[in-house]
């Protein structure tokens, strides 16, 4: 390529002047080459709860998956914790919903995808892909399932109160409708959402899991 001659009017700011003769002389090829892999979003995760006299609550939460010739993705299921059979995954490049189905972590551990093994009596959701990861390329995946966990999610005298510990570095938790925060045991953000639900926002700038306690009352009747 035949690069034309060019000169650099900087006045007295030198810096600045060797600075773009630098940057003019680079091969342009330098600044076209691409990265192997986009962004990954797995930093937060959403938890709705519902009716505490069902023990239940909603979780929605995002991961990428870069490792070439998986098949599979997988949701785990904590100990105490049950998952209804409704849990889906949807692979949000095509926005095709994944077959789904359980498996026990020995299962899970067999395919040799994760470098912890888990413990395999131990369950997990999986979601098979249309195709195995291609190398150099990605998949980004959306997780939405309903837990049961009657010794997490309790009333206590008509209170509502849930425990969990939170692992990742943004956490938001809603409030089912018409209840009341009373107390937390993290500092929160807490706002209303478009539903006029309460919601907290944790925020995890440590390297470990956020041990949190909500209680939570019903509104009183106008």
């Amino acid at each position: 390529m035949i690069r034309k001659h060019t000169r650099l009017q900087c006045g007295t700011d030198t810096l600045v002047c060797a600075v773009l003769a630098i940057l003019f002389l680079l091969p342009i090829s330098l600044f076209a080459q691409e990265s192997p892999h986009r962004a990954e979003q797995d930093r937060e995760i959403s938890y709705w709860l519902l009716d505490p006299a069902t023990h239940q609550f909603r979780i929605s939460h995002d991961f990428t998956v870069t490792r070439a010739g998986q098949a599979s993705v997988h949701s785990f299921v904590r100990k105490g914790s049950v998952v209804a059979p409704d849990a889906k995954m949807i692979d949000l490049d095509t926005g095709k919903e994944l077959v789904t189905h359980s498996v026990s972590g020995k299962e899970v551990n067999a395919l040799g995808y994760y470098p912890d093994k888990v413990e395999p009596d131990s369950m997990a959701v999986q979601g098979d892909l249309d195709h195995p990861i291609a190398e150099g390329r990605s998949t980004r995946i959306r997780v939405q399932e309903t837990y049961t966990d009657p010794v997490g999610y309790t009333l206590e005298g008509g209170d509502l109160v849930w425990k969990r510990t939170l692992g990742r570095p943004l956490n938001y938790v809603t409030l089912p409708p018409g209840w009341i925060l009373t107390a937390v045991n993290t500092p929160a953000v807490i706002s209303l959402d478009a539903e006029g639900r309460v919601r907290l926002r944790f925020t995890n700038i440590r390297n470990d899991e956020l041990s949190i306690v909500i209680r939570a009352r019903k509104r009183a009747a106008k």
